[in-house]
């Protein structure tokens, strides 16, 4: 594996102080990409122990938040297994501070539905990641004031939530309010909803579903979704409605 640049000192890319590091190689070539350098495989330096000697060395800061991983792909195969021996290091000595992974890919389809499934290298390398923001740049829903992220339909996601519950954890970035109406579409609108279930044998009875309590903050969520490896159940999830008067729409 490759990769095109390190940076000492990032705040655009994470909540805090980071370091970021961005992977050489991608597919997705992206209209209006930042990095299309680091579209090439063989871009920029060859990543070895020494670079991961130099990242901890970096981190070794109280004001340094965390580790921010960029591209180029990070989530190509490739790049997954080179990217390993670092997450696991940096969590080893760092527990406390967060690693946030930036990909192309749709996190429920793609990672969750598929890699995680098939690849060992996966599985392990999402134990290590805090924070995955999800989703293609779009050039055509690119602002340029969006908190951490390039355009508007990139999303959030809290990974060891994620993983505890079995359902995709969507988290607000923190700007949903200033860009509810910044929108092509309705579909780009991010709602906070509140899932229930009506179970078939007492009709039309509501039941709370509370898939993840102590889990996240409800305050921070936009969405917990089930994800695709949960196998389907007689039962039907229907969406309380989001005017209820209890409700915290954002």
């Amino acid at each position: 594996m490759n990769y095109a640049d390190i940076k000492t000192i990032d705040i655009q890319d994470g909540t805090g102080i980071r370091v970021s590091i961005y992977v050489s190689g991608c597919h997705f070539h992206c209209k209006g990409c930042h990095n299309q350098e680091a579209w090439d495989f063989n871009y920029g330096k060859k990543f070895d122990d020494s670079t991961i000697d130099y990242i901890i060395d970096l981190m070794n800061h109280d004001y340094i938040a965390g580790l921010s991983i960029l591209g180029g792909e990070p989530l190509e195969n490739i790049n997954q297994q080179g990217l390993l021996p670092l997450v696991k290091r940096v969590k080893e000595i760092y527990p406390d501070k967060t690693i946030w992974c930036y990909t192309g890919y749709d996190f429920e389809k793609d990672i969750f539905g598929k890699m995680y499934k098939e690849f060992n290298y996966t599985r392990e390398f999402l134990k290590n990641i805090d924070i995955i923001v999800d989703g293609q740049f779009i050039e055509e829903k690119k602002m340029v004031d969006l908190k951490f992220r390039g355009s508007i339909n990139q999303k959030k996601i809290d990974i060891q939530s994620t993983l505890k519950t079995g359902s995709v954890v969507q988290l607000k970035f923190g700007d949903e309010e200033r860009y509810q109406s910044a929108k092509e579409d309705d579909n780009n609108k991010i709602v906070l909803f509140k899932e229930y279930k009506i179970k078939e044998n007492k009709g039309l009875e509501f039941e709370e579903n509370n898939v993840v309590p102590n889990v996240v903050n409800d305050d921070n969520v936009i969405s917990i979704k089930p994800a695709y490896e949960i196998k389907k159940v007689e039962e039907i999830i229907a969406a309380k409605g989001i005017n209820d008067e209890n409700d915290n729409n954002l």
